[in-house]
């Protein structure tokens, strides 16, 4: 971190701070796959659901700057694309539901449901992303 700062020694503590947000950020989105998180234990389980919520909010995120820049008239394939995206989101969200409600004892099937979920949701955002 001291190099950090070296580099922005004479910026401003605005600056400072942007900065140290933009470093934060990178940690999150580093952190923020998942293979970084498919092998967390029943004892991570907080980790694990706060990980797949950041990583959902980024493609809904980039599915909405989609939504912005798509023409007023879009393609049916397109609109196709954002209606599986958007019934593939729906069927996460529930699977993180059952994941929030998951035991020790149902931990790893409600991670494989989760799994099979967000691969789902990864699956549709490419194909809206097309």
């Amino acid at each position: 971190m001291p190099a950090v700062l070296a580099l922005f020694g004479g910026c401003s503590k605005t600056d400072k701070d942007n900065a140290a947000a933009v470093v934060q950020d990178i940690k999150v989105t580093a952190t923020d796959t998942w293979d970084s998180i498919k092998d967390f234990t029943f004892e991570r389980h907080d980790e694990f659901k706060a990980s797949i919520e950041r990583m959902s909010k980024s493609l809904d995120d980039h599915v909405a700057d989609l939504r912005a820049k798509a023409p007023a008239v879009a393609a049916s394939d397109k609109e196709a694309a954002l209606k599986e995206y958007d019934d593939a989101r729906a069927d996460l969200k529930a699977s993180l539901v059952d994941l929030g409600n998951a035991t020790a004892d149902t931990w790893a099937d409600a991670k494989v449901k989760v799994a099979a979920a967000w691969h789902r949701v990864q699956v549709a955002y490419d194909n809206a992303s097309k």
